[in-house]
């Protein structure tokens, strides 16, 4: 549908790979620990990802905003056509 209107489509650029290395933590009785007894935790960082997150979300209410002007704006225009 955005082909046949003629509108640009998003497309990513590129992908990437984090680089951050794994937090180590020793605990032999843990399923997933290797011979000495360390297991490698995940390198997510909250904080990162709790400020993508509402990156995200701002972008989006943004979008959402422009789309509700455009509606309005495209109803009053039609009421003054109407009245014309």
């Amino acid at each position: 549908m955005n082909r046949a209107a003629g509108l640009a489509l998003t497309k990513v650029k590129s992908v990437g790979i984090d680089e951050a290395p794994f937090p180590v933590e020793h605990s032999p009785g843990h399923p997933a620990a290797d011979a000495n007894g360390n297991v490698k935790m995940p390198n997510v960082d909250i904080l990162v990802e709790t400020a993508d997150m509402r990156d995200a979300t701002r972008a989006y209410e943004a979008n959402l905003q422009v789309v509700k002007q455009s509606r309005d704006l495209l109803a009053m225009t039609l009421d003054l056509l109407k009245g014309a």
